[in-house]
């Protein structure tokens, strides 16, 4: 499995994807503090899907760049702001940092879902453990997409696959 920041994913995609509304420049809030901004997007190659956004912390945790499983974020297109309802600092501190040399693989990705699993009710036991067999649709509060207007998004990405595309 390897992921893609969307612009190396398909380059064009703020015109074909998003209708020039660029995703990438949206805020981030954990309820009503504003921790960071979106910089990427990680699409599976897999399935085109979008798996994370790459949220640079700014000064909030100075500058750390980490990872937000997309099914955690709510949007909202009209003022461009992602949030991530009872989001803590303490939880973005304790997230693996991100950065572009970064080679990710499922211990990786298990760290950070480590830390979000306290944000969602419905954790499983048992489900979970053998990162090596872990796939996505374990745990789909992670990666479902629940914003029409977003879904509608990866649909159009995935109908757009870039063979040209460097992998991270």
């Amino acid at each position: 499995m390897a992921l893609y920041k969307l612009d190396e994913y398909n380059p064009n995609y703020n015109d074909e994807i998003f209708n020039g509304n660029d995703i990438k420049s949206f805020d981030v809030y954990a309820d009503d503090d504003r921790v960071g901004s979106v910089v990427n997007i990680l699409v599976d190659e897999n399935d085109g899907r979008f798996r994370y956004f790459i949220i640079d912390t700014g000064f909030w945790i100075f500058g750390k760049k980490v990872l937000l499983p997309v099914g955690l974020a709510r949007l909202d297109y009209e003022n461009k702001h992602l949030f991530v309802p009872k989001l803590t600092k303490e939880q973005v501190k304790n997230l693996p940092e991100f950065s572009e040399d970064l080679a990710i693989d499922n211990d990786y990705e298990e760290q950070v879902r480590g830390v979000y699993r306290p944000l969602v009710p419905s954790v499983m036991p048992g489900m979970l453990g053998t990162p090596a067999l872990y796939n996505y649709t374990l745990e789909p509060y992670f990666y479902e997409l629940n914003d029409p207007n977003f879904r509608t998004y990866e649909e159009n990405l995935r109908n757009r696959r870039n063979p040209n595309r460097a992998k991270i």
